[in-house]
């Protein structure tokens, strides 16, 4: 959807609000809003379906949780690596992997408290039987909401008994008490012969041409930054490909002509 009508920031901040709202009421009206502001946007956004991409209609718990990008950290992780041989790159990741796990089960295991972790300007109405609120935050996220805490103090209950166990740091530890082990020097592996007779070629394509790209290609609708000229401080390039002099000063000329030969308006 951003990718399409994302030029428009007013109803950028409608459909972003709308995919964070608890309430269903709260969705419908940024629905409305954004219904009279593109309607095409709107049919666009329906037609996906509302249990795809907001908070309100999930059919699924998302813990607060809503971005599914761990390939692209993944991705950006081993950057540097890619050129290497596809063995070394596999061994990347481990090591990657291995300091991930590392880190995470250290500080896991320096947490004090039971929990690892915790809006709104309306009433709502509470069971703490059943763990739900009107806002629906208590029930989406499963952690008690502002309105659940105040009767969890009226009651002197403990609010650690009202949390999923997700959030508890015994879930935390346990999530990375697995160990990855480092493989040793390849002439000491123990290869079953069956493994080691299998001989492996590289996949048959046709290389494009130009150099290969490192950066991964944004996704449809991602908001790409610009690098700026630590000499010119123009946007787009940097000082090393840069073709202005130092005392320059970005010109005013919203054309863009002259832009890419360094050529000034006199």
């Amino acid at each position: 959807m951003l990718g399409r009508y994302g030029k428009n920031k007013v109803l950028k901040d409608i459909f972003r609000k709308a995919v964070k709202v608890y309430r269903v009421n709260q969705f419908d009206r940024c629905i409305d809003q954004l219904r009279n502001i593109n309607s095409g946007a709107t049919m666009y956004v329906t037609d996906v379906g509302f249990e795809r991409w907001s908070r309100a209609y999930s059919p699924r718990k998302r813990y607060n949780l809503m971005s599914s990008n761990i390939a692209e950290a993944m991705n950006n992780a081993i950057k540097d690596c890619r050129e290497l041989p596809i063995t070394r790159v596999i061994d990347y990741i481990r090591e990657v992997l291995q300091h991930w796990f590392h880190d995470r089960r250290t500080s896991a295991g320096k947490l004090m408290s039971t929990l690892t972790t915790k809006d709104g300007d309306l009433d709502g109405i509470v069971d703490l039987t059943s763990k739900t609120c009107t806002c629906r935050q208590f029930d989406i996220d499963e952690i008690p909401c502002e309105h659940a805490l105040a009767c969890i103090r009226v009651q002197r209950f403990s609010y650690v008994d009202y949390c999923s166990p997700y959030y508890s740091s015994a879930f935390l530890a346990a999530a990375y008490s697995g160990e990855i082990h480092p493989v040793g020097h390849p002439p000491e592996w123990l290869v079953p012969e069956d493994i080691a007779s299998i001989v492996v070629f590289p996949p048959v394509r046709r290389r494009l041409p130009g150099r290969p790209k490192k950066n991964r290609t944004p996704s449809f609708g991602a908001e790409v930054s610009q690098s700026t000229c630590t000499t010119c401080h123009r946007n787009g390039h940097n000082s090393h490909t840069c073709t202005y002099s130092r005392s320059s000063k970005p010109s005013t000329n919203t054309s863009g002509v002259g832009e890419a030969s360094g050529l000034q308006n006199v």
